[in-house]
């Protein structure tokens, strides 16, 4: 089973790789859902040749349908992961009425070139799934990260598994979102092939010195990173 964890930082991707899980999923700001990594965490998290890195590539917090000028960002983000010597990408965008954008993801998939290509969790805010699936496999793509248009993907494992029973042989799909130790071998026991999680833990509070204003929200927000002990357990469940 593809054990896929989203990352934001070096570390984490280490304590993935060393876990043994099997690619990244890497993003910043993942209290956000996740954004597009740095250009400088992208390449670095490249250079450590541990793991397949797949960035999300997406520009801001929010709905999926966007601008002109984000679109250009999205394009330009989806060409340095491809020059930079990254496996994968993570991408999606909607029209206004919560449809894929085809001539759009036709486009992006071309960007993408040989790069393995994951439609992000927009699929769990389409208006009809089924449809945008079926769109998925015609335009190529080679997987959907979903939570079965729930916020947690054991509460959406109805709709997953219905997905997995009808597209799963023509395109991979990939439960994530709460996905834990506690719940993985259900994931792996109705037919999955794959799982994404963050496995992450809270990190220690700075000790702020005498002086500094403690009530400024920029400094205290928790910070989060993919743990080694939680990923391994996973990894032992579904794999063995």
């Amino acid at each position: 089973m593809i054990v896929e964890v989203c990352s934001s930082s070096l570390k984490g991707v280490k304590n993935a790789s060393f876990a043994g899980a099997n690619r990244i999923e890497l993003c910043s700001a993942l209290e956000l859902g996740g954004i597009t990594p740095s250009k400088g965490l992208l390449e670095e998290a490249v250079n450590l040749k541990l793991l397949d890195i797949h960035p999300l590539i997406r520009p801001r917090a929010g709905h999926f349908t966007f601008t002109k000028e984000e679109i250009k960002i999205i394009e330009k983000d989806i060409v340095f992961a491809n020059e930079v010597g990254c496996k994968g990408v993570v991408i999606g965008a909607l029209t206004p009425e919560f449809k894929i954008d085809i001539p759009l993801m036709k486009r992006w998939k071309e960007l993408a070139g040989s790069l393995y290509v994951t439609f992000h969790r927009a699929i769990d805010v389409v208006v009809d799934p089924n449809t945008a699936i079926k769109q998925l496999i015609d335009l190529g793509f080679d997987c959907v990260l979903s939570s079965g248009q729930e916020e947690k993907a054991v509460d959406g494992l109805g709709k997953l598994t219905t997905w997995q029973e009808e597209f799963g042989d023509q395109i991979l799909i990939m439960p994530g979102s709460g996905v834990n130790a506690s719940n993985c071998e259900l994931f792996k026991s109705v037919g999955f092939r794959a799982i994404h999680l963050s496995g992450s833990i809270s990190l220690p509070e700075i000790d702020l010195p005498f002086g500094v204003n403690k009530n400024l929200s920029f400094l205290t927000q928790q910070l989060n990173e993919s743990d080694f002990s939680k990923i391994a357990e996973v990894v032992s469940k579904v794999k063995s």
